[in-house]
């Protein structure tokens, strides 16, 4: 990863722990650790699949779709 990609996605993580923290109660850790233990946030780091260039929402909402489903359901398709 560039370090340009680690920039987004540590944007992008960023972002999606606020929301967490806003939406679930979470303190920062335990939105962190949700983040860090996810499909979502493995795919995330990987420059192939492209998600950091996607945006925070849309990252954040297959990570919502993956703490609601047990996996990332992407509904758009």
């Amino acid at each position: 990863m560039t370090p340009k990609q680690e920039f987004l996605v540590e944007g992008i993580v960023g972002d999606m722990a606020k929301w967490l923290m806003e939406e679930r109660k979470l303190s920062l850790q335990a939105a962190l650790n949700l983040i860090y233990n996810s499909k979502t946030f493995e795919l995330l780091q990987n420059p192939a699949t492209g998600l950091c260039s996607e945006s925070s929402a849309y990252n954040y909402d297959l990570l919502d779709s993956e703490l609601k489903n047990g996996k990332i359901v992407q509904t758009e398709i």
